[in-house]
């Protein structure tokens, strides 16, 4: 197995983005750390180079779709890694366990040469998407088993992934159940209307909705929803509002959407049909951009 060299954090090209400008600018109140997702599909190699030049290309699409509905309010720490390519998830559990152990290495890093150059105590968000939510959960348990969890702690936003009760009970965390709430954790995995299975839903998840906050069952009317986000391939951006209805469903442990049914929903090769995988960041962009405005505030309401 072709073990790439691990990226030297010191070095500007092994960030996908590092505010250069913004390092001392007071108009972003607060910090995320975000992990992208999987960029790469390739059935010879286990993980991405971060020394290819053509592969460290690969995240800017989701640097916009994904982390950048944190861009509004907060200075945005977007570290390269050795991540697993797609079609290393179709190996067995116990191996890809194993494949893990090496990006796990690399975020770990990452989260300490941010904190140790550019935190200085600012407010932060730890914040993932899909293979980024998995290591921002491992970043956490690493961080709660060497007694270093962040004080300055926002929110941990575990989106396209699964969180359960044993991981708060082992972070010592909650669910965010409000839109104002600290230091607790959003998760959520959204399926079509008529979905029952994801590709990153496993037993026992607990979610968030993305539209209301909280852990709910009830309901959350479209006149919640502030803006799905297309992007088309030259970058332009179109916002879609008010554009679907969202509830929980415990018994699955995911946020179901009306926007489509498990018939219409857009298919993805590897993933269930009615998975909306791709569509956790975009769907609730302007939802997840306008709460993270208002979970900062109480931040510093509260201190």
């Amino acid at each position: 197995m072709n073990i790439p060299k691990e990226p030297d954090y010191n070095e500007k090209k092994f960030w996908v983005r590092i505010p250069e400008n913004e390092i001392h600018n007071n108009d972003k109140k607060a910090d995320v750390f975000f992990v992208h997702g999987t960029v790469l599909h390739s059935k010879t190699e286990i993980y991405l180079d971060p020394y290819n030049e053509e592969f460290r290309k690969l995240p800017l699409r989701p640097r916009m779709t994904h982390a950048g509905s944190y861009d509004k309010t907060c200075r945005i720490f977007n570290p390269h890694y050795r991540q697993l390519t797609m079609e290393a998830h179709l190996a067995d559990r116990d191996t890809i366990v194993e494949y893990y152990k090496v990006p796990t290495q690399d975020i770990i890093k990452a989260y300490f040469h941010y904190m140790e150059n550019w935190n200085n105590g600012r407010p932060l968000i730890l914040a993932g998407n899909s293979q980024g939510s998995i290591l921002i959960l491992a970043l956490l348990k690493h961080l709660k088993a060497i007694n270093k969890m962040p004080k300055n702690l926002i929110s941990a936003n575990i989106i396209g992934y699964t969180v359960t009760q044993k991981d708060l009970n082992e972070l010592e965390m909650e669910l965010c159940n409000s839109p104002t709430q600290q230091n607790c954790i959003i998760s959520y995995n959204t399926l079509a209307k008529g979905g029952t299975k994801g590709f990153t839903l496993l037993p026992n998840a607990l979610c968030v909705n993305p539209l209301s906050w909280s852990t709910s069952e009830e309901i959350a009317d479209k006149s919640l929803h502030l803006g799905f986000i297309e992007t088309e391939e030259d970058g332009t951006q179109k916002i879609h509002d008010h554009a679907t209805n969202a509830w929980i469903d415990k018994k699955i442990g995911a946020v179901i959407v009306d926007m489509y049914d498990i018939e219409t929903a857009p298919p993805r090769e590897y993933f269930p049909k009615g998975d909306l995988h791709s569509y956790n960041y975009p769907l609730f962009f302007k939802n997840i951009e306008a709460n993270t405005e208002e979970r900062v505030n109480a931040f510093f309401q509260k201190k």
